[in-house]
């Protein structure tokens, strides 16, 4: 399923936007959001009003700006923690890094372990696990505008906003 993975939002408008029309645009299925959503952008409702609107499947994970988003708010669910999910046939870890990353993993049987929080986009295998992070798309501190990963058949591409690629890794099947 192709999915765009994303964190790191903070309430600003501008680059969300760009994102939505990329996910409309290349038919994306799945979003998975890395936490830290609405706090502290001055366009908090917006963004709350363009996910609230968004109509594909979204995975989002509680990130450490998020403690003030209250239930029924969004039209999906915040996760705690962590999350394991599968991509295609690779167990994934996804979280937003504050309290579990590459150096504090709660679970060691994880394929692929996707974090965020850092505002530093990275992927990269060490040993038998892939690490990555999409970096953020509003408040980047990888000299980068904003960046994101798209997963689809086992490969990750990292693109900054304007969809210059600048990564790409490719999974080893795991089946």
């Amino acid at each position: 399923m192709k999915t765009m993975i994303i964190s790191d939002i903070h309430g600003y408008s501008k680059n969300l936007k760009i994102i939505l029309e990329i996910i409309k645009r290349d038919n994306i299925k799945r979003l998975i959001i890395l936490g830290d959503l609405l706090s502290p952008g001055s366009d908090y409702e917006e963004v709350k009003e363009l996910l609230n609107n968004l109509n594909i499947s979204i995975l989002c994970m509680k990130g450490n700006n998020d403690n003030y988003i209250y239930p029924g708010e969004l039209n999906f669910n915040i996760i705690d923690d962590y999350l394991n999910i599968k991509l295609d046939s690779n167990n994934t870890y996804i979280t937003h890094g504050h309290k579990f990353n590459k150096n504090n993993l709660p679970i060691e049987d994880k394929d692929i372990i996707i974090v965020g929080h850092t505002h530093i986009c990275s992927m990269c295998k060490d040993t038998n696990k892939y690490f990555l992070n999409p970096g953020s798309i509003s408040l980047p501190r990888d000299n980068t505008d904003g960046t994101y990963i798209i997963y689809e058949d086992n490969k990750f591409y990292l693109y900054d906003i304007y969809e210059n690629l600048l990564n790409y890794l490719e999974i080893e099947r795991c089946d």
